[in-house]
């Protein structure tokens, strides 16, 4: 007599609940890495140029010094940027580690900037040559197509200046304009205004008690831009003063001059 075999229906439905269960798991991932794109292409999608350039910076700066550089910015594990008010600061993952170059004075810097509400009118962030401050020019620290610094200006150079001079570190003050052409009896060219911009900070940084030997000053007209020149909004990024505390190997490249041997005076 033939035995009934009991349970292949079961087993069979089994088979079926595997591959159905695989099937969904497969799925699964699918739809959670469609998810992580879409918030990623969001993310992009909103992000300001200038910060997204910082940021790009700041990443060469720290594979090109072999995972040394941190990005930490006022102890807080970020990367910060006076942007506008209506966008968030851009947070990098804090890199454990060595602390980095001028912590102490980009945080005393970023709390000064903070204090006074100068958000969206300074700018602090890290380059590989070192901590920049940048003096946003336009009607605020100068009067457009002026290089007198005004008031506010020369309040803030006041109030930064020791924090300047505690740092011993060798200072390029550089001055920068958009594209626009000027041309007046006193600024025939961008040239002429960025260069008496950066002269005249540097002067009041000395009036201040900054030391004469440590600074340097130099004008790059439109040339150098923050943005491209694409809009009302990215001009006023470019029309700016560049408050630079070099790193140490970038002030290697600025030693106290002296005559080459063998060179002799007339």
């Amino acid at each position: 007599m033939t035995k009934r075999k009991h349970g292949g229906g079961e087993g069979e439905g089994g088979h079926e609940t595997a591959g159905m269960m695989r099937w969904l798991v497969t799925y699964a991932d699918m739809i959670t890495l469609l998810l992580a794109l879409f918030i990623m292409l969001y993310a992009i999608s909103s992000l300001d140029i200038q910060r997204f350039k910082a940021l790009v910076e700041e990443f060469q700066a720290l594979f090109a010094g072999g995972g040394t550089t941190s990005v930490m910015s006022g102890g807080r594990g970020m990367l910060r940027l006076g942007a506008p008010e209506s966008q968030k600061p851009l947070v990098v993952p804090l890199i454990p580690g060595k602390k980095p170059e001028m912590h102490d004075e980009e945080e005393t810097l970023e709390k000064f900037v903070e204090r006074k509400g100068l958000e969206g009118k300074i700018l602090i962030h890290r380059e590989e040559r070192g901590l920049v401050f940048s003096l946003l020019t336009d009607g605020i620290f100068f009067e457009k197509g002026s290089a007198e610094l005004s008031e506010e200006a020369k309040q803030v150079l006041r109030e930064i200046a020791p924090v300047l001079k505690s740092s011993g570190r060798f200072i390029r003050v550089e001055g920068h304009t958009c594209d626009l052409p000027i041309h007046t009896t006193r600024f025939p060219s961008n040239w002429e205004l960025s260069v008496a911009r950066a002269v005249n900070v540097v002067r009041y940084l000395i009036a201040c008690g900054v030391p004469a030997g440590r600074l340097s000053a130099v004008g790059y007209g439109e040339f150098r831009p923050m943005v491209p020149n694409t809009s009302e909004e990215n001009r006023r990024l470019n029309r700016r003063v560049d408050i630079v505390l070099l790193t140490e190997s970038a002030q290697k490249a600025e030693p106290l001059y002296s005559l080459p041997k063998g060179v002799k005076l007339p």
